[in-house]
């Protein structure tokens, strides 16, 4: 067990992370100010149920404020350093750290094998938006992917690739994609599930870029995405762009594709074959249009003019796409979930445990594994 000062100033870091005042916890909690304030400072010790509703308002296990070894990465410290509250949502950075802290624990618990983890491009140099278009294909290639569209990135980079990857609900649209490494240096993404899938796409691929080019020693610990105004945006977050339009829309295959269309229509191109084609590969309309500008196929001011009076999300829509695809909670890789139910039918995790880690409701669990019969009807009884 820690001592009490430890656990204070655990506290105090969780709280801080959030930004909240100790008066604001007090009037939470029910606690005096003057009570939160000598917990912090290690002068009074914390009662099981009082650490209990400070891990719920933090939103933080009870091993965060327990455990014997440093639990934060220099890259979390650095996202809840450089998270604004009043700019950014630090609540779904928080369910992040939670997310990748609980993928740790389920790896160590089932004593799964670790995933490879991706390259390291950041000493080859790499800077222009050509040099991103190489390094698409050098990673195309490396993974074996041809120039087939990319149906499922998020499982691929996770299960494949070897980055940890979630979808995190963001309040207000405050932060598209945050990129980070775990206490064990393998990096993580995470990117904002209230976004429509195509854009969830693109950023996912973006994240990505930084991942490869951008998150080596020495470089920022983590990266923030918000959304700025293009004049703003930095040499990095222009590579990163250029990466993620080669890698989901790579040249040969969006340059077939358009020889297709305009074959088929006496060299005309409309709406909705621009709709189509976007998402083939899975993409907006603007990030279609934007790659074929640097195919040189399409002048910049078309593209500008054009989606000044359009909107993708209605287009897509009125040509019968599920584009409202958006969720508001976390989206899990396959392999995060297989972990979790592989712990569970193996009696190492309760099934409120495993509700928790799947983020869904313990009782609808209990439904599921009896409708699903067998082995797991027997586990979901006797959890």
């Amino acid at each position: 067990m820690l001592d009490d000062a430890t656990i204070g100033a655990r506290l105090q870091t969780a709280r801080k992370e959030l930004g909240l005042t100790q008066g604001e916890v007090g009037q939470q909690i029910g606690m005096a100010t003057s009570t939160i304030s000598e917990i912090e400072a290690g002068k009074r010790s914390v009662s099981g149920t009082e650490l209990y509703q400070f891990a719920r308002l933090y939103h933080r296990p009870l091993a965060f404020f327990l455990e014997a070894e440093p639990v934060e990465s220099p890259g979390f410290a650095y996202l809840f350093r450089e998270a604004d509250p009043s700019i950014l949502d630090r609540d779904s950075i928080v369910l992040f750290h939670q997310l990748v802290r609980d993928y740790d624990l389920l790896e160590e618990v089932v004593e799964a094998a670790r995933l490879p983890l991706p390259p390291d491009y950041s000493q080859f140099g790499f800077r222009t938006e050509q040099d991103a278009e190489t390094l698409a294909d050098m990673e195309r290639g490396r993974l074996g992917l041809g120039d087939a569209p990319l149906k499922d990135l998020l499982n691929l980079l996770d299960g494949t690739v070897g980055v940890k990857t979630f979808l995190v609900p963001v309040e207000h649209q405050s932060w598209s994609g945050l990129v980070t490494r775990d206490k064990d240096g393998r990096p993580c993404i995470a990117v904002n599930a209230k976004e429509e899938s195509y854009r969830r796409s693109f950023t996912l691929a973006h994240e990505y870029g930084h991942v490869l080019a951008h998150l080596a020693e020495g470089m920022p610990a983590a990266r923030i995405d918000r959304v700025i105004n293009i004049v703003q945006r930095s040499a990095d977050e222009g590579f990163a762009n250029a990466f993620a339009a080669a890698f989901l829309m790579p040249r040969r295959a969006v340059l077939s594709q358009l020889e297709r269309v305009l074959g088929t229509n006496n060299g005309k191109f409309s709406d909705a074959d621009l709709v189509h084609l976007a998402m083939q590969f899975g993409v907006s309309g603007q990030a279609l249009s934007s790659r074929l500008i640097t195919l040189r196929k399409l002048p910049r001011h078309v593209h500008e003019d054009y989606w000044n009076h359009r909107s993708f999300g209605h287009l897509a829509k009125a040509l019968g796409y599920d584009v409202e695809d958006w969720s508001s909670k976390p989206i899990l890789p396959a392999r995060f979930r297989y972990l979790a139910l592989k712990a569970f039918e193996e009696s190492r995790i309760s099934l409120a445990k495993l509700a928790e880690l799947l983020q869904v409701n313990s009782y609808d669990l209990r439904e599921r594994l009896e409708l699903a019969g067998g082995v797991w009807a027997e586990a979901g009884a006797a959890g």
